[in-house]
């Protein structure tokens, strides 16, 4: 019969799997839909959705640095594992990249999509998404090696 700590770390392995599934999903598919937007009209529907979505990385984020520490603590691993230790690391990075860099751009960005009209790509609009892509690329290539680290779990 399983343990009561066993039971509650399988429920936490399971929300933090879920966490991750909802706050890293959209950070793959917003680039792909802001980049098929052809019109003006199109660039402020993705966008009107991209305000809407963007609630779940957030949540998503912040449930999988709970639950992480919780099966840190669970565990008893602490810190004391290389690949737990890198994969807090390259969150830390990516939250920086987010935070710091790629949502002010698309606040901005989103003003200006959102104020335009008429089915033009408003003026600077692709320049601006010159600037974003690289940071989210470096989000990408940094989420994938944080599951590759999860799943591989390399001593």
């Amino acid at each position: 019969m399983m343990e009561l700590t066993d039971i509650i770390s399988k429920i936490v392995v399971v929300i933090h799997v879920i966490a991750s599934i909802v706050g890293i999903g959209p950070a793959f598919v917003l680039p792909i839909l802001t980049s098929s937007a052809k019109t003006g009209s199109q660039l402020r529907f993705v966008f009107g959705i991209m305000k809407k979505i963007n609630k779940f990385p957030k949540t998503g984020g912040i449930t999988l640095i709970v639950t992480g520490i919780l099966l840190m603590i669970i565990d008893k691993m602490g810190l004391s594992v290389l690949w737990i230790n890198l994969s807090l690391l390259f969150f830390i990075v990516i939250e920086v990249i987010i935070i710091g860099f790629v949502e002010p751009r698309l606040k901005k960005l989103t003003q200006l999509v959102m104020a335009s009209e008429g089915e033009e790509i408003p003026v600077g609009y692709t320049a601006a998404m010159n600037k974003i892509a690289p940071l989210e690329a470096a989000v990408h290539v940094l989420t994938i090696v944080i599951i590759i680290l999860m799943v591989v779990k390399p001593v």
